[in-house]
C-alpha cells in the first residue's frame, strides 16, 4: 500500500519533531553531566547519589554534634543566661 505524499509529510515533520526535541534533550543531558564533573568532581549519577548520600549523612551528624554542644553551653552557662533574660 503506497503512502501518499501529504501523509509523508506529515510523518516526516513529526519526526523531524521528534529528533530536535532528542537532540535538545541530549545537549541538556550533556551540559548537566559537564557542570556535575566540573562543580562536584562526578562523572556518573551513581557517583553523585552516594556523594549527596555522604554529605546528608555529615551534614546529621553536624546537627547532632551541634546539638549536643548547645545543650551543653545553655547547661554551662544557665546561670548567666537567666541574668541577662531579666
Amino acid at each position: 500500500m503506497p503512502i501518499d505524499l501529504k501523509r509523508y509529510q506529515v510523518l516526516k515533520s513529526k519526526v523531524d519533531d521528534l529528533q530536535r526535541d532528542a537532540d535538545r534533550a541530549e545537549g541538556a543531558l550533556t551540559q548537566l553531566m559537564e557542570r556535575l564533573k566540573t562543580e562536584h568532581d562526578c562523572d556518573t549519577l551513581e557517583q553523585a547519589e552516594k556523594k549527596v548520600a555522604k554529605l546528608k549523612k555529615a551534614l546529621a551528624a553536624a546537627e547532632q554534634q551541634y546539638e549536643s554542644d548547645l545543650e551543653e553551653f545553655e547547661t554551662d552557662w544557665e546561670h548567666v543566661l537567666k541574668e541577662n533574660e531579666r
